[in-house]
């Protein structure tokens, strides 16, 4: 099991490094297309969509709307649903196992329907950026950063459960300890931009806030799973289970740090 996962983990990566470095605007976006589509196939399933018609059906409008929506005053508008939807999707965690509205597989899709569409709108708004490369990179370092602090920091101190009934291995040290790695991240990165103190403040606050929803992400999935009783979103990707098993966070993240990044001046 560990050499397809490591195998898929390098595929992964050079997919990355060759879409952020190498591909247009336009192919840029089709590709991003692509993987929200096979992320929202997958989150048919985590909403309780038996068939496969019915997963293929969801995909396809998704896809369709992304389509629809490909003027940048429309992708722009689109972020700002983001933070409504992560503040109803922390309302959930916090509530569960309440009975509540997201058991009921419509509330899922509509609300898988408006994430999948905000995290393509970010991306592609984040790409017409200027210094697009620099701002994908700190995206995906607050990400990565906030999960390898999460893990290593909830190994070595976590106690205090974050999420008992929803995701049991998290804790709050944990979370401190990802909102820790990616300050320092933050902090190195601003010395590298010549930002002034008032820019590194901001900023911070940007990445705190995009570290705590990229966490809500992945409890909001591990929710839906654990509703549903499953380990992993599918089996696309050998030893890593599904696409949404490795983007739940960059879902709930992008569209968060986009929108922040706009009201900024930054974008």
């Amino acid at each position: 099991m560990l050499l397809p996962r490591i195998l898929s983990a390098i595929v992964m990566a050079f997919l990355f490094i060759y879409a952020v470095f190498f591909l247009d605007a336009f192919a840029f976006s089709v590709s991003m297309a692509g993987v929200v589509v096979l992320a929202a196939w997958e989150w048919a399933r985590l909403s309780g969509v038996k068939g496969q018609v019915g997963r293929i059906g969801f995909a396809t409008f998704v896809a369709l709307l992304c389509y629809v929506i490909s003027d940048y005053q429309l992708l722009t508008f689109s972020l700002y649903i983001s933070p409504i939807l992560w503040c109803l999707a922390l309302y959930w965690v916090i509530r569960y196992p309440t009975p509540l509205l997201w058991q009921h597989t419509y509330a899922r899709l509509v609300f898988g329907v408006l994430v999948m569409v905000s995290t393509w709108a970010a991306l592609v708004v984040l790409k017409q950026s200027a210094d697009f490369v620099v701002w994908v990179l700190l995206l995906m370092g607050l990400i990565w950063g906030a999960d390898s602090g999460a893990y290593f920091a909830g190994r070595a101190f976590g106690k205090r459960k974050l999420a008992r009934f929803v995701s049991p291995g998290k804790s709050w040290e944990g979370v401190i300890g990802g909102i820790l790695l990616t300050q320092v991240g933050v902090a190195l990165f601003c010395q590298w931009q010549a930002f002034s103190t008032l820019e590194w403040l901001l900023l911070a606050l940007v990445a705190l806030l995009t570290t705590a929803v990229s966490v809500l992400g992945d409890l909001t999935e591990s929710l839906f799973k654990r509703h549903e009783s499953l380990k992993d979103s599918s089996h696309l990707i050998p030893g890593h289970g599904g696409v949404m098993d490795r983007v739940d966070s960059l879902t709930a993240a992008a569209p968060v740090y986009v929108l922040f990044l706009l009201l900024s001046g930054w974008l």
